[in-house]
């Protein structure tokens, strides 16, 4: 049998597949290539590190280097010299000075005071003054202060008529007495009390303000409002109504007037107090300095 010369079969099919494999390589790589050309767009163009580091913003006066640590000042041109006219000095504004008036609470009220029952049917002048005496530490037997006070048929020199007489009666009848004769037995026990009228209500808010209560002279509740003027015989013209009573004030707020009447305490509307203080040109003893 012709044998030949023979190529063994375990070398050929080495031989096979090293050629499939070459033939495989050299048509991806055609592939690839047209798939790249196929996929870019022909305005752009593929940078490499170099041309990224070639066209690099440069630092400017208003951009700094981010890599830098040193500051970067700008350099700003001046302007354009002008001609200025300065204009003329003027006299600075003068104010008159307006002294500050002490400001008067809105509301206020002293504690420690109150009052005791009247004696007579009209000895409140005296149970006030009583009262307010106590307040400022002045201790006073009422009957004792009631013989010191004068009589007379003018209400600003004396007691007017009888103390156990009847109410709502005006002089030369059974009355009572105004501020100046009260005052004056008061300031006999060392108080500083002082008879004052047309005292208005700043006048009055400010007293309470400074823990001073006020007697005040009034038409008293419930009673209707009558005023009339009386002539005593001394030819001294006075305000008088019938019903002429007494209150300590002790604390007042926009709305109303805090009050000791003898053995009460109470408000009254602020409208009904000062029309019934008003009656006899709002009279008070106040406490001086």
């Amino acid at each position: 049998m012709q044998t030949g010369n023979r190529i063994p079969s375990g070398l050929a099919i080495i031989v096979i597949l090293l050629a499939g494999t070459a033939c495989i390589l050299l048509c991806t790589n055609i592939l690839g290539w047209f798939e790249i050309k196929t996929l870019l767009p022909e305005n752009k163009t593929i940078l490499s590190l170099a041309d990224y580091q070639a066209h690099a913003i440069s630092p400017t006066a208003f951009q700094p280097d981010l890599q830098s640590t040193q500051p970067i000042s700008a350099t700003i041109p001046a302007p354009a010299a002008t001609n200025s006219v300065s204009p003329a000095p003027t006299a600075a504004p003068t104010f008159n000075a307006i002294p500050t008036a002490v400001e008067i609470p809105a509301s206020y009220y002293i504690d420690g005071i109150y009052g005791m029952p009247q004696l007579t049917t009209l000895d409140c002048e005296m149970r006030s003054a009583v009262d307010w005496a106590r307040y400022f530490g002045v201790l006073i037997d009422e009957n004792e202060f009631i013989d010191k006070i004068p009589l007379s048929d003018d209400p600003e020199s004396g007691f007017v008529g009888d103390i156990n007489g009847a109410m709502g009666q005006l002089p030369p009848n059974s009355y009572g007495v105004y501020p100046p004769p009260v005052a004056s037995v008061l300031r006999e026990y060392g108080l500083h009390a002082k008879a004052v009228k047309d005292f208005s209500f700043d006048d009055l808010r400010r007293e309470i303000s400074n823990d001073r209560p006020v007697i005040v002279w009034i038409v008293n509740l419930p009673f209707e409002i009558e005023p009339s003027s009386y002539t005593a015989s001394n030819g001294n013209i006075v305000p008088v109504a019938p019903f002429e009573h007494t209150w300590i004030v002790t604390g007042y707020n926009l709305a109303t007037v805090t009050v000791v009447d003898s053995e009460w305490t109470y408000n009254v509307k602020l409208k009904t107090f000062l029309e019934r203080w008003a009656v006899f040109n709002n009279r008070a003893i106040i406490m001086q300095d």
